[in-house]
């Protein structure tokens, strides 16, 4: 917490920079355009290796006039600040508190951006700004989520200018960025955004100017209806006009009427208002402790209750991106899995938002949900993809039904084990929750379990459930009482101007049987068919049936309890069926029409089988005709004719043909099966361990490879400072006509400037060669001892002068140290009037 002397230094706002490979250039860039009077402390996540001692500090400090250093534990921010990470750490703020942790020792994917903009979320709210550049991966997306939920914001690098445009890609599609620009242009939208008008006046402020224009936030609240079919009237006041004041500000526009006027010629800010309106914070398994308690309390309680042929359902009504509900589908096959049961598991999950419900379908998530899924999920729930995603295995997907939903307009579902809605119910007026409690209780079956989210209860409901845990918001459903639903008013839903996916109810709606139109068929069809034309049945070339003539119940059988099916063999009695088989396979395979005289008997009257092909519209299939006629009235104008004794033989051999073949192809298919299951399986086991470490050395060789690229980046820097020190000394030496010999430590000559040529006989030659090999213009004393008792540590200087008569010669022996150890020395010749 701040006293009172350090209030001058809080600052306003706290921007948090993420930066992995590639991102030492951008931040030189960012920081030598932003104004450094901001009021805000500016803090900088890199992904560091924790052995390695950066420099960021030094690089940085030369493009930004403010102050910048590595964070310290427990140090107050300061506004006009810049702060780094320190390597190997995990950095948090709270109450303008920095705070460090070491990385989880087992934690092989490293995620401080994420870590950093959730605590700025939580603790600066609406006043953050979140930038994500250049790096590979995806730290940082849900970060940004979490920002975005609170009203800060988001800006992401343009990933045509990012050197890795990983980080920035993965941002940009969680739907959460406000703007997607080159780094040059972001200071002045941070700028806009900080000195805002409606950033700097108090929150009261603007609540006065939305309730003198309420028409004005009806009028955008219709617009959005207009033109996305979503109703946002039921949302509170509250979160309405937070959310159009985030637009406002990051739009740089002053009032309502402004920013109506901005959504009547911007038709992309609709969709942006409409996103903001439905931003979902979510991810898998949120809160742990929660969902511990729901696996003890209600998910393992419903399994092992549950009958064998028991049809498990869940609903998670505003699942979003469907963290939830696969976190849901993994606990109950967990348990299933500790229980040893098999039961049948469904989740159904629904959303307002159809890019949402898209998103969730593909079961493709980023590589960070590796902190939030526990490992032995995350290797028997998901695939790891050639980019490090994951995606989730068929397995689970087939446990989960997604469909678009509105949850207050649409029909609720019915006969739920659980209902899990959570930080949903906030975001709504009171009547609006009142409605959707109704719904959910009228959902849940007697003894199913309600989960609702930190900050919400069943309110005026409660006396219909009982709490299992209060503090995890777990309730239990406890008698099947009709409650009313609370009624709201809502304007008639507008025909939909675009196809898209049916919603539960308008499936249900639409799934009616056409009635034909009869005024279209023939006067007295149907009775002249009744009359003349014989039992029969049509079927196609699968030997189903799809149609019938006539009485034929006397041929067919009792309908069976159990699954129905139209196969010819289920519905014909066993006194025809094998005959009119035999008929439609050959009358398919020859196209010719066949007859079976007396294949059977019924009443004292026996029955002839009469068999005939035709081809209905496009459709290259036959249809066959089984027709059933009295033998006494039998016609012979079949192509072919059979009586009973050939019916029999050739029934009987044609089943015995069928069988050899059928023999004959099951041993070579099982001799084959076997071979090619005991390859796949040892392959499958070979592949099994050497995806698991080409995984784990995959995410090693990223993260190594992200930090070898920061620290390359700041040597690359401090090579290039250091090649323009060593140019200026050169050019120093040269324009100073210094006379100066270098020796090394064994007295071998290292360099020399070009001046000495006028008092000692060199060229470059003589590198590397004894300096007592060189001869002299001029004579010198005890020269060769005074530079040995110098190189020998005896002095660290030595200086000789001669007369020459018409000039003075000086000459100097300096040891030449680095950390106050000796390595050579530096001999200088000057003269001396």
């Amino acid at each position: 917490m701040y006293s009172e002397n350090e209030a001058n230094n809080k600052p306003t706002y706290v921007v948090g920079v993420g930066a992995s490979a590639g991102g030492l250039e951008a931040l030189q860039q960012l920081f030598e355009k932003l104004p450094g009077d901001l009021g805000a402390a500016y803090i900088i996540v890199q992904h560091l290796s924790p052995d390695f001692k950066s420099m960021m500090d030094e690089l940085l400090s030369k493009h930004t006039s403010m102050p910048v250093h590595q964070a310290n534990e427990g140090e107050l921010l300061k506004k006009d600040t810049v702060y780094l990470i320190p390597a190997g750490k995990l950095m948090r703020v709270a109450e303008g508190t920095v705070y460090l942790s070491d990385l989880p020792p087992d934690n092989r994917i490293n995620l401080p951006i994420n870590e950093l903009f959730r605590s700025l979320s939580e603790d600066f709210q609406n006043k953050a700004v979140g930038i994500i550049l250049s790096g590979t991966g995806s730290d940082g997306s849900r970060g940004a989520q979490a920002l975005k939920e609170m009203g800060a914001l988001v800006l992401a690098q343009s990933p045509d200018e990012a050197q890795f445009n990983g980080m920035p890609l993965n941002a940009i599609n969680t739907g959460t960025v406000d703007f997607v620009l080159n780094v040059k242009d972001m200071p002045a939208s941070i700028q806009r955004f900080i000195n805002h008008p409606l950033a700097l006046a108090p929150q009261s402020k603007f609540r006065e100017h939305l309730q003198k224009n309420t028409k004005i936030v009806d009028d955008i609240l219709q617009l959005i209806n207009e033109k996305t079919e979503l109703d946002f009237k039921a949302y509170k006041e509250s979160t309405v006009s937070r959310r159009i004041e985030h637009r406002m500000s990051i739009n740089n526009k002053h009032t309502l009427m402004e920013y109506w006027e901005f959504m009547n010629t911007n038709m992309d800010e609709i969709e942006q208002l409409k996103q903001d309106l439905l931003i979902g914070v979510t991810q898998f398994f949120r809160d742990n402790e929660v969902w511990e308690q729901m696996y003890q309390n209600a998910v393992k309680p419903l399994v092992s209750a549950s009958q064998p042929d028991a049809h498990l359902r869940i609903w998670c009504p505003g699942c979003s991106t469907g963290e939830e509900p696969y976190s849901f589908a993994i606990l109950f096959a967990e348990a299933l899995r500790e229980l040893g049961l098999d039961r049948k598991v469904t989740v159904f999950a629904s959303d307002i938002d159809q890019s949402a419900i898209a998103y969730a379908a593909s079961g493709l998530y980023p590589p960070s949900i590796k902190s939030e899924v526990p490992q032995d999920y995350l290797s028997r729930y998901f695939n790891q993809l050639f980019d490090n995603s994951y995606q989730v295995t068929k397995q689970l997907r087939s446990m989960v039904v997604f469909a678009t939903h509105n949850l207050i307009q649409d029909p609720p579902f019915s006969n739920m084990d659980v209902v899990s809605c959570r930080n949903t119910l906030i975001y709504l007026q009171n009547p609006a929750q009142q409605k959707v409690m109704a719904f959910f209780h009228f959902a849940l079956k007697k003894g199913g379990y309600l989960l609702l989210g930190s900050a919400e209860t069943p309110g005026s409901f409660t006396v219909y459930f009982d709490s299992v845990d209060q503090r995890s918001r777990i309730y239990q459903k406890n008698s099947d009482v009709k409650v009313p639903s609370s009624t709201l008013s809502h304007p008639p839903s507008l025909k939909a101007r675009y196809n898209r996916p049916a919603t539960i109810g308008q499936y249900i709606a639409s799934n009616k049987v056409i009635e034909p139109d009869k005024r279209n068929m023939a006067i007295g069809r149907n009775e002249i068919i009744d009359e003349f034309v014989p039992p029969s049945l049509v079927v196609n070339n699968k030997l189903q049936v799809v149609y019938s003539y006539g009485d034929t119940s006397t041929f067919t059988t009792k309908l069976k309890p159990g699954m129905v099916t139209n196969d010819l063999s289920d519905i014909l009695s066993e006194a025809v069926a094998g005959a009119a088989i035999s008929a439609v396979h050959q009358c398919i395979r020859e196209r010719k029409s066949l007859l079976f005289s007396d294949v059977c008997s019924f009443d004292d009257e026996r029955y002839s089988l009469k068999c005939f092909s035709f081809i209905e519209g496009k459709d290259d299939s036959p249809f066959v005709v089984l027709s059933f006629f009295k033998s006494s009235f039998t016609s012979e104008n079949s192509e072919v004719i059979y009586q009973p004794d050939e019916q029999n033989e050739k029934r009987i051999h044609e089943l015995d043909d069928a069988l050899i073949e059928c023999q004959k192809l099951y041993r070579e298919a099982l001799e084959e099966l076997d071979s090619t299951r005991e390859e796949l399986q040892s392959s499958n086991e070979e592949l099994m361990a050497a995806n698991e470490e080409l995984q784990s050395t995959n995410e090693e060789l990223q993260s190594v490879n992200e930090e070898l690229y920061t620290v390359n980046s700041e040597y690359q820097q401090k090579i290039s400072e250091l090649t323009d020190i060593n140019n200026d000394l050169e050019n120093l030496l040269i324009a100073t006509k210094l006379a100066v010999l270098f020796l090394g430590s064994d007295l071998r000559i290292r360099r020399y400037t070009n001046a000495i040529r006028r008092f000692v006989n060199i060229i470059d030659f003589d590198i590397n060669r004894d300096f007592r090999d060189l001869s002299y213009k001029i004579p010198i004393k005890e020269f060769e001892s005074m530079v040995i008792d110098v190189a020998n540590g005896k002095t660290d200087s030595a200086e000789h002068q001669m007369d020459l008569g018409s000039a003075k010669v000086r000459v100097s022996v300096n040891a030449y140290k680095v950390r106050d150890q000796n390595t050579g020395v530096i001999i200088s010749f000057d003269e001396v009037k």
